[in-house]
Protein backbone atom coordinates (compact mmCIF):
# COMPACT_ATOMS: atom_id res chain seq x y z
CA UNK A 1 0.00 0.00 0.00
CA UNK A 2 1.17 3.29 -0.76
CA UNK A 3 1.56 6.52 1.21
CA UNK A 4 -0.79 9.13 -0.02
CA UNK A 5 1.64 12.22 -1.57
CA UNK A 6 4.29 10.23 -2.18
CA UNK A 7 6.29 8.67 -4.92
CA UNK A 8 9.22 6.65 -4.27
CA UNK A 9 11.84 5.51 -7.13
CA UNK A 10 15.07 2.78 -6.12
CA UNK A 11 17.80 2.74 -8.32
CA UNK A 12 18.11 -0.57 -10.05
CA UNK A 13 21.32 -2.37 -10.80
CA UNK A 14 20.26 -5.31 -11.87
CA UNK A 15 22.01 -5.35 -14.82
CA UNK A 16 25.43 -5.28 -13.60
CA UNK A 17 24.81 -7.37 -10.74
CA UNK A 18 23.54 -9.47 -12.75
CA UNK A 19 26.65 -9.90 -15.12
CA UNK A 20 29.25 -9.86 -11.92
CA UNK A 21 26.86 -13.26 -10.60
CA UNK A 22 27.54 -14.62 -13.93
CA UNK A 23 30.86 -14.44 -13.84
CA UNK A 24 30.88 -15.68 -10.42
CA UNK A 25 28.99 -18.85 -11.11
CA UNK A 26 31.58 -19.37 -14.14
CA UNK A 27 34.38 -18.66 -11.97
CA UNK A 28 32.92 -21.46 -9.45
CA UNK A 29 32.25 -24.00 -11.94
CA UNK A 30 35.19 -23.96 -13.41
CA UNK A 31 37.65 -24.15 -10.05
CA UNK A 32 35.57 -26.68 -8.81
CA UNK A 33 35.97 -28.50 -12.73
CA UNK A 34 39.54 -28.20 -12.77
CA UNK A 35 40.32 -29.18 -8.72
CA UNK A 36 38.62 -32.40 -9.58
CA UNK A 37 39.70 -33.34 -12.88
CA UNK A 38 43.21 -34.21 -11.88
CA UNK A 39 41.32 -36.80 -9.90
CA UNK A 40 40.38 -38.57 -13.16
CA UNK A 41 43.12 -38.71 -14.97
CA UNK A 42 46.69 -40.19 -13.97
CA UNK A 43 49.25 -37.01 -13.92
CA UNK A 44 52.20 -36.78 -12.63
CA UNK A 45 52.20 -35.08 -8.77
CA UNK A 46 53.71 -31.99 -9.58
CA UNK A 47 51.08 -31.30 -12.68
CA UNK A 48 48.37 -32.60 -10.15
CA UNK A 49 49.26 -30.50 -7.57
CA UNK A 50 49.22 -26.93 -10.32
CA UNK A 51 45.92 -27.89 -11.42
CA UNK A 52 44.71 -28.33 -7.68
CA UNK A 53 46.14 -25.34 -6.66
CA UNK A 54 45.12 -22.66 -10.06
CA UNK A 55 41.14 -24.69 -9.39
CA UNK A 56 41.16 -23.98 -5.92
CA UNK A 57 42.23 -20.01 -7.06
CA UNK A 58 39.77 -19.70 -9.55
CA UNK A 59 36.82 -21.34 -7.27
CA UNK A 60 37.97 -19.09 -4.08
CA UNK A 61 38.12 -16.08 -6.36
CA UNK A 62 34.71 -16.87 -7.92
CA UNK A 63 32.95 -17.24 -4.27
CA UNK A 64 34.67 -13.98 -3.41
CA UNK A 65 33.43 -12.19 -6.30
CA UNK A 66 29.86 -13.45 -5.93
CA UNK A 67 29.70 -12.75 -2.29
CA UNK A 68 30.68 -9.42 -2.64
CA UNK A 69 28.46 -8.36 -5.26
CA UNK A 70 25.08 -9.96 -3.12
CA UNK A 71 26.36 -8.38 -0.52
CA UNK A 72 27.18 -5.02 -1.95
CA UNK A 73 23.55 -5.38 -3.53
CA UNK A 74 22.12 -6.41 -0.20
CA UNK A 75 23.79 -2.83 1.61
CA UNK A 76 23.24 -0.51 -1.48
CA UNK A 77 20.44 1.79 0.09
CA UNK A 78 19.94 4.31 -2.82
CA UNK A 79 16.22 6.21 -3.65
CA UNK A 80 14.64 9.17 -4.56
CA UNK A 81 11.10 10.33 -3.07
CA UNK A 82 8.78 12.95 -4.03
CA UNK A 83 7.34 14.41 -1.38
CA UNK A 84 4.68 16.90 -0.54
CA UNK A 85 7.01 19.03 0.70
CA UNK A 86 9.99 18.76 -1.44
CA UNK A 87 12.75 15.74 -2.93
CA UNK A 88 14.24 13.41 -0.67
CA UNK A 89 17.54 12.08 -1.89
CA UNK A 90 18.66 9.28 -0.17
CA UNK A 91 22.37 8.44 -0.76
CA UNK A 92 23.44 5.26 1.35
CA UNK A 93 22.99 6.79 4.63
CA UNK A 94 23.22 10.60 3.45
CA UNK A 95 19.50 12.36 2.37
CA UNK A 96 19.59 15.53 0.90
CA UNK A 97 16.02 17.25 0.91
CA UNK A 98 15.40 19.79 -1.81
CA UNK A 99 12.13 22.00 -0.69
CA UNK A 100 10.23 22.58 -4.45
CA UNK A 101 10.41 26.16 -4.30
CA UNK A 102 14.10 26.16 -4.63
CA UNK A 103 14.55 23.12 -6.97
CA UNK A 104 15.30 24.26 -10.24
CA UNK A 105 15.29 22.58 -13.52
CA UNK A 106 15.59 19.14 -14.38
CA UNK A 107 18.98 17.70 -16.58
CA UNK A 108 19.51 14.25 -17.99
CA UNK A 109 23.72 14.49 -18.10
CA UNK A 110 25.48 11.78 -19.81
CA UNK A 111 24.96 8.35 -18.69
CA UNK A 112 21.37 8.39 -17.02
CA UNK A 113 22.66 11.39 -14.65
CA UNK A 114 19.80 13.51 -13.56
CA UNK A 115 21.13 17.27 -12.65
CA UNK A 116 18.93 19.09 -9.95
CA UNK A 117 19.61 22.90 -10.42
CA UNK A 118 18.44 24.67 -7.12
CA UNK A 119 18.26 28.51 -6.19
CA UNK A 120 20.15 28.62 -2.58
CA UNK A 121 22.79 26.13 -3.25
CA UNK A 122 25.02 24.42 -5.87
CA UNK A 123 23.32 21.66 -8.39
CA UNK A 124 23.00 18.14 -6.95
CA UNK A 125 23.87 15.00 -9.50
CA UNK A 126 22.14 11.61 -9.19
CA UNK A 127 22.61 8.91 -10.84
CA UNK A 128 19.17 7.46 -11.90
CA UNK A 129 20.27 5.04 -14.60
CA UNK A 130 18.09 3.92 -16.99
CA UNK A 131 15.03 4.95 -15.41
CA UNK A 132 16.60 8.93 -15.67
CA UNK A 133 14.00 9.92 -18.16
CA UNK A 134 10.75 8.96 -16.20
CA UNK A 135 12.41 10.08 -12.66
CA UNK A 136 12.91 13.50 -14.74
CA UNK A 137 9.27 14.22 -15.79
CA UNK A 138 7.95 12.79 -12.78
CA UNK A 139 10.30 15.38 -10.74
CA UNK A 140 9.16 17.92 -13.39
CA UNK A 141 5.36 17.69 -12.71
CA UNK A 142 5.83 17.43 -9.04
CA UNK A 143 7.88 20.50 -9.07
CA UNK A 144 5.03 22.44 -11.12
CA UNK A 145 2.41 21.61 -8.43
CA UNK A 146 4.43 21.78 -5.39
CA UNK A 147 5.49 25.38 -6.05
CA UNK A 148 2.31 26.21 -6.06
CA UNK A 149 1.03 24.00 -2.88
CA UNK A 150 -1.00 21.80 -5.13
CA UNK A 151 -1.33 18.29 -3.54
CA UNK A 152 1.20 15.70 -5.97
CA UNK A 153 -1.56 13.35 -6.98
CA UNK A 154 1.09 10.88 -7.37
CA UNK A 155 -1.08 7.57 -8.53
CA UNK A 156 -0.30 6.09 -11.37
Amino acid sequence: MTTPGVDFFRLDRGRPTKRLLTLAGILVATGGTVVGAHLMHRLSTSDGALLSLAGGITLMTGLLVGFGTMAMFLFENIWVALRDEGLVLHDNGEETVIAWTDLGDVTIADGGVLVLARAEADAVRWYAGGAAKTIAARIDEARRRGKHGLPLNLAP
